[in-house]
């Protein structure tokens, strides 16, 4: 199941059910060579499950090896990038909902969520091998989906964030939410308008700063600038229309916004390494 097949971007997605608010994906990063810069009110564990990865987390960058993993906080702005010689990577991902913990006026959720989510707590980047094993029994679990599993589950996850918050130092990480919000607002109008022609005045106007303030801020944030990132996502949703729809390769440039042939192919290679006919034929 690919990333894009999953709506893995779509940071209001609604994961799992209201008994089992839980999202729990194995993906093959290969096709799209990344995940671009996204967030959701969700935590997340993440562990690599094959190759390399850059994991970029609000401006700070982690560099993940197979079978290390992360804790992603909720809102966080984050992405990922292969940085495996001739070689993609893989990962599997828990998605779960805060209250899946407890609800918001419990006790548990005032003493222990809310604090994560407000950044009460330094907590460690890196997962201790200790929670990956656990992360892999829980993939396990969801796969073969006995009668049950949904407490396994649950237990697992809970008994995860204990470990989590027992490594956790009792004071403030600190974060830049302006400029959190700013790169956010810039994302959510890429992703609704990544058809239409963007420049980056337009965007620089929509989030009410000047292109240059904007695109310091957003490489803080993503160690990209705001066209390369729109660039990015317009080839990734391309890739995905290759893979799963029968349109031609000039319809489909011009769907993602790439209203020059040329360019798109030029943009195609730059970050999926071959050209759109060549990744059709590939992916078939």
């Amino acid at each position: 199941v690919t990333v894009m097949e999953r709506k893995f971007l779509e940071e209001h997605l609604i994961r799992g059910t209201a008994d089992l608010p839980v999202g729990i994906y194995s993906v093959d990063a290969a096709k799209e060579g990344h995940i671009p810069l996204h967030y959701h009110r969700e935590f997340e564990f993440l562990v690599v499950t094959h190759g390399k990865a850059k994991i970029q987390l609000e401006g700070n960058a982690v560099y993940l090896n197979s079978s290390e993993g992360i804790f992603i906080n909720s809102q966080t702005l984050h992405s990922s990038v292969n940085i495996t010689e001739n070689d993609g990577f893989s990962f599997i991902a828990i998605v779960f909902s805060p209250e899946l913990i407890a609800p918001e006026y419990d006790n548990l959720y005032k003493r222990f969520i809310r604090p994560i989510i407000k950044n009460k707590f330094a907590l460690p980047v890196v997962l201790p091998d200790e929670i990956v094993n656990i992360i892999m029994k829980t993939k396990k679990i969801s796969d073969r989906a006995d009668f049950g599993y949904e407490l396994a589950i649950k237990g697992n996850i809970l008994q995860m964030l204990s470990i989590y918050i027992a490594n956790a130092e009792k004071h403030p990480y600190t974060k830049n939410t302006i400029q959190s919000e700013i790169v956010k607002k810039t994302l959510d109008y890429i992703h609704m308008n990544y058809p239409n022609a963007i420049t980056l005045r337009d965007l620089a106007s929509h989030a009410h700063i000047s292109k240059e303030h904007l695109c310091r801020i957003f490489r803080d944030i993503s160690d990209t600038s705001p066209i390369v990132y729109l660039n990015r996502y317009r080839t990734t949703q391309s890739a995905y229309m290759l893979r799963n729809t029968n349109k031609s390769i000039s319809e489909i440039s011009f769907l993602c916004g790439f209203n020059n042939g040329s360019y798109f192919d030029k943009m195609f290679m730059r970050f999926m390494k071959c050209t759109p006919s060549e990744y059709r034929r590939k992916v078939q």
